[in-house]
């Protein structure tokens, strides 16, 4: 797939997960313990052979950009094309977004047109950096080029999750393929056709696309472009029928991480051929103290456990001291908890310090969230 390139929308302005995209974009939330959800969608397009990916940006995304680098990780270091970081364009009046305070995915790709008419392939693939899936996209360009589809989209049937169809584009599909209904977060949906926000397109018509909803002052991709030509485009479905994770709500941050210690679902994601790749750092092997006790958990690199861990993901560089039991919990990286602490359904970022003695405790809908350097 040299001849198609990459648009990873790395931050999505309806998407909000508190305290945990305070500081980052979602794309850059850390997952499963040694991992960002951006390296699931890069490592899918280098594993596709796509040479040309960029990354749109829009705010908070210095840790994006301390993650991913120059690509290196993902063999994009080029001196011809490789991966590219694309802010959008400051204007005047833009409040700093270069978007407009109203402005959504249309104005960004705009923001970012000079980039895609530099470039030379013949496709664009346009992904979000939410979704957790392992996948190659060679059959979804040769369904597009078989269709003759002006623009595909792909979609996975969400049944055993129906509750998040009201937050999906749920599409109506004909016996061909083609797409003939479009409901964007719908409450009653016709169909179990979710979206996965990934389309393929020609590059020349997707310039054109975006410059005719440009002009006429369109902000959203899915119900000004798509929605709004449904008639005039022959827009065609490609199903992806793997393991799909959405992350759009703290619940569902929750919920698709604890997945990780099903031994299936991690076998579909990291036990293929097609590897994740993610930024490597070398630490030393965790250290197992004498009372400690670790069951049904993921435990990263580097960190020091003294006690108790349940049914629980643990990142980099953790210290959980003696006493400390935690269970069903989120962990993340050079996070200190101190002796005799009692955590249970809790998500804790980054280089956070509990004192010894404390109690948090959350339910699995609602889990408690300590923000990045908190000290209790």
């Amino acid at each position: 797939m040299k001849d198609t390139m990459g648009i990873i929308l790395a931050e999505n302005p309806e998407i909000r997960l508190n305290e945990l995209t305070d500081i980052r974009s979602v794309a850059a939330l850390p997952f499963a313990g040694r991992y960002r959800l951006i390296d699931f969608i890069l490592s899918n397009m280098v594993n596709s052979g796509i040479i040309n990916v960029g990354v749109t940006t829009l705010f908070n995304y210095s840790s994006l950009m301390d993650h991913v680098g120059n690509g290196n990780a993902w063999d994009l270091n080029r001196k011809t094309y490789g991966l590219f970081f694309l802010p959008p364009y400051i204007r005047g009046g833009d409040m700093g977004l270069g978007i407009g305070p109203n402005g959504g995915n249309v104005d960004l790709l705009y923001s970012v047109m000079t980039h895609l008419r530099r470039s030379r392939q013949s496709y664009v693939l346009i992904s979000g950096g939410n979704l957790v899936f392992n996948t190659t996209f060679e059959e979804l360009l040769n369904f597009h080029k078989e269709t003759e589809a002006d623009l595909t989209v792909v979609y996975h049937r969400l049944t055993d999750k129906p509750e998040q169809l009201s937050r999906t584009t749920v599409y109506e599909i004909n016996d061909d393929g083609r797409v003939i209904g479009i409901e964007h977060n719908p409450k009653s949906p016709k169909t179990c056709y979710s979206g996965m926000g990934i389309y393929i397109v020609e590059r020349t018509r997707l310039i054109s696309m975006i410059e005719e909803a440009h002009a006429k002052g369109n902000h959203d991709f899915i119900r000004d472009v798509l929605l709004g030509n449904l008639q005039n485009l022959n827009i065609y479905a490609y199903e992806h029928k793997g393991f799909v994770g959405r992350v759009d709500s703290i619940k569902s941050y929750y919920d698709n991480n604890m997945l990780m210690l099903d031994d299936d679902i991690r076998r579909q994601l990291f036990g293929g051929e097609n590897l994740i790749y993610t930024k490597v750092k070398d630490q030393v092997p965790t250290r197992y103290g004498e009372n400690s006790a670790v069951s049904d958990s993921l435990i990263a690199d580097g960190c020091h456990i003294d006690g108790q861990v349940e049914n629980s993901i643990i990142f980099r560089g953790v210290n959980i001291g003696k006493g400390t039991v935690v269970r069903n919990s989120i962990i993340m990286q050079n996070t200190v908890i101190n002796e005799n602490c009692d955590l249970e359904n809790v998500v804790i970022d980054k280089e956070c310090t509990l004192r010894p003695n404390k109690r948090l405790i959350g339910q699995p809908n609602y889990p408690v969230i300590l923000p990045k350097r908190t000290m209790i």
